[in-house]
C-alpha cells in the first residue's frame, strides 16, 4: 500500500482544488475554506500537494478498518513482532539527476514568522552505523521537521534522547555521518507507525502489522517504504539555526543549532504527490497524541479493568487523557490515574470515568465530574514531575493532576441515570 492506495481508500472524502496556490498561501486558504480537517489535493506552484489524510480519529480508523471505540484496544493488543516484510530490489521511482530542493519540492512556509520553508511529513529512515543494510531492524523510522537552507541542504530538529538523535550522536562520535532516507508521500499508516514509539528497529514491523504487510525497497545501502519522493542523504556533524517553527500548542518553538542534512540524490514518481502536515493542525495532533493511547491502555490494564482511552482534542491530543474503566473496587480509579501518568511522561492530566460515560463527549465527561467527583477526596496533584517541553506553562518541572469521576460503589443507586 502507498499514498495512492490511501487516495482510493478515502476518495469520496477528498476535496480537489485546482486553483494554483503559492507555497506560503496554503494554510490561510484552507482556513478560509474550512478545510483544515478535510483531506485535500492541492495545486501548489504547479505541483500536487496532499494534506489532512489522517487529520481525524475517524480517518485513521478507516484505514485500519476498526471502530472508533475499539481503536485504543486494537492498537494495545497489536502483535507486530512477527509481522512480515518483503524486500524488493527495484525502486519504483526514477532518479532526478539534477535537483534543487527549492525548485523541485513544493515545501511550504506555513506561518509568516517561520524560519523558512519546511518538510513536515518526511519519514526519516536512519540506519544504525555498521549494521546490516539488508535487515529491517537495522533501521529507525521517525518524523522530524526539516527546514530548507539551500538547494541541497536541510536542517532537522532532532529531539534528545529519542532514537534518531542518539543514532546521530553515536555516528558523529565515531567521526561519521548518519546515513538516511527521507520518504515523502507514504501511506498514512506508515506515517502513523513512524510517529509511534516502539522498541528500536521495530517501526517497519509495526507498520506491517497495521497494514497487513509491508514492502521495503533497496536503495544503495538503505531500505525505504513506497513513497512519492525519496531523498537520499546524510545527517552530518555540521549545525545550523533551525526555526522559529510553530509546535503542537500553536505557539512558536525557539531557534536552536541543529544538525544539517546533506541530500545526495533525489528520486521521484512520475507526476509525484508531495505530502505536507500543517504544524499544530489536527493531523499533527493525531499523529503525535493517539500513539500514546495504547501505551496508557496497557498500563492501566495492569491495575484495573480498562475499557477505553482517548487523548483529548482540547489538550491538542497530547496533554490530557480520559480513561474509562469498569470499576470493581474503591481505589481503582486512583490507581488508573497513576498508571496513566506513568505511561506517558508528557501527560499532564487524567480524568477517569465509568462505563456509562461517553468519553467522546466532553459534556458527558463534565457531567461525571459534576455528579461523581468531590475535590477534597477525588483530586490528585503530583508536584515536581517531569513534563513536556512543549507545555509553555511548565518550568523545569510540572504539576500533574488526576480526577476520579467514578461512582462510589457503596452508593450506586444514587448515581442511576434515567434512560
Amino acid at each position: 500500500m502507498n499514498l495512492r492506495t490511501a487516495i482510493e481508500q478515502i476518495k469520496d472524502e477528498i476535496v480537489r482544488i485546482d486553483v494554483e496556490l503559492k507555497h506560503d498561501e496554503v494554510v490561510q486558504f484552507l482556513k478560509e475554506k474550512d478545510l483544515e480537517k478535510t483531506p485535500v489535493l492541492l495545486n501548489v506552484e504547479g505541483k500536487k500537494v496532499a494534506k489532512n489524510f489522517v487529520a481525524t480519529r475517524d480517518l485513521l480508523c478507516k484505514y485500519l478498518e476498526v471502530k472508533r471505540e475499539d481503536l485504543a484496544k486494537f492498537l494495545a493488543k497489536l502483535n507486530y513482532e512477527s509481522a512480515e516484510i518483503e524486500i524488493c530490489n527495484e525502486l519504483p521511482l526514477k532518479e532526478k539527476r539534477s535537483f534543487d530542493l527549492f525548485e523541485d519540492l513544493p515545501a511550504l512556509k506555513y506561518f509568516k514568522d517561520d524560519g523558512g520553508r519546511y518538510i513536515t511529513a518526511g519519514v526519516v529512515i536512519a540506519r544504525y552505523v555498521d549494521t546490516d543494510p539488508n535487515k529491517p531492524e537495522s533501521f529507525n523510522a521517525s518524523i522530524h521537521r526539516m527546514m530548507l537552507i539551500d538547494e541541497r541542504k536541510l536542517v532537522a530538529r532532532l529531539v534528545p534522547p529519542r532514537h534518531t538523535y542518539l543514532m546521530w550522536k553515536d555516528a558523529v562520535e565515531r567521526g561519521k555521518d548518519l546515513p538516511i532516507v527521507i520518504a515523502i508521500g507514504v501511506h498514512p499508516l506508515v506515517l502513523f507507525a513512524s510517529a509511534t514509539r516502539v522498541p528500536e528497529g521495530m517501526e517497519f514491523k509495526y507498520a506491517s502489522a497495521l497494514m497487513g504487510g509491508l514492502k521495503l525497497y533497496k536503495i544503495e545501502d538503505m531500505l525505504t517504504p513506497d513513497a512519492e519522493i525519496i531523498l537520499l542523504g546524510r545527517i552530518t556533524g555540521e549545525r545550523a539555526n533551525e526555526g522559529p517553527f510553530v509546535d503542537i500548542t500553536g505557539t512558536y518553538d525557539k531557534v536552536r543549532k541543529e544538525p544539517v542534512i546533506e541530500v545526495d540524490a533525489m528520486f521521484m514518481r512520475d507526476d509525484p504527490i508531495y505530502y505536507s502536515i500543517t504544524p499544530a493542525s489536527s493531523e499533527h495532533q493525531v499523529l503525535m497524541g493517539i500513539p500514546y493511547e495504547p501505551l496508557i491502555y496497557r498500563s492501566v490494564a495492569n491495575v484495573c479493568k480498562v475499557k477505553n482511552v482517548i487523548m483529548t482534542p482540547g489538550s491538542r491530543h497530547y496533554f490530557h487523557a480520559i480513561v474509562q474503566i469498569k470499576k470493581e473496587t474503591e481505589g481503582d480509579a486512583k490507581n488508573a490515574i497513576i498508571a496513566a501518568l506513568a505511561a506517558n511522561p508528557s501527560l499532564k492530566g487524567v480524568i477517569v470515568v465509568d462505563e456509562d460515560i461517553d468519553i467522546y463527549s466532553y459534556e458527558d465527561v463534565e457531567y461525571a465530574i459534576a455528579t461523581r467527583f468531590q475535590a477534597d477526596e477525588d483530586f490528585i496533584i503530583i508536584k515536581g514531575a517531569r513534563g513536556s517541553s512543549l507545555d509553555p506553562s511548565a518550568g523545569d518541572t510540572t504539576a500533574k493532576w488526576g480526577i476520579d469521576a467514578t461512582k462510589k460503589l457503596k452508593r450506586l443507586k444514587d448515581f442511576e441515570r434515567v434512560t
